[in-house]
């Protein structure tokens, strides 16, 4: 087995098991019943009573934490399945955002769908896409680069 399927089964393996924890979390789990809003409300409260992250609110961690969340999808999704057209995983992950959101809006009760959600998991995504062409391309040059010198 080459090194690059190898690479491109254990992307497609972190996918799946990444994908559990986000259906687990955008469809299970119900964060307004763990306190959060009222725990990172709190938290901002102390920091901001020492004169630190002045102007955060709430919404900003959770649009923050909407963008990481989707930063793995990023980086996995082209190294699984499309790596020649890495923008295929940022689609991907991008209708998997949609997809989650039309779900929560239409069918959880509780929930609501957000298109700002949609923009943040896209950005998170845009970013691992990045960061992953990012990581292909100098491991790249190192390569043509040890080919060179002998």
């Amino acid at each position: 087995m080459t090194s690059r399927s190898n690479v491109r089964r254990r992307a497609a393996t972190a996918v799946a098991a990444y994908l559990a924890i986000v259906f687990m979390v955008a469809f299970m789990l119900r964060l307004g019943d763990m306190r959060l809003p009222e725990t990172v409300g709190g938290l901002l409260g102390a920091f901001q009573g020492r004169g630190m992250l002045q102007g955060v609110r709430f919404g900003h961690v959770e649009a923050a934490a909407n963008v990481l969340f989707f930063v793995p999808l990023g980086l996995l999704l082209p190294l699984a399945f499309a790596p020649r057209s890495p923008i295929a995983g940022w689609f991907c992950a991008v209708a998997l955002s949609i997809g989650i959101e039309v779900v929560q809006h239409f069918l959880l009760d509780g929930r609501v769908g957000s298109v700002r959600d949609v923009i943040c998991n896209a950005l998170g995504a845009a970013s691992g896409v990045l960061l992953t062409q990012a990581a292909v391309l100098a491991r790249a040059r190192r390569t043509r680069g040890t080919i060179q010198s002998m």
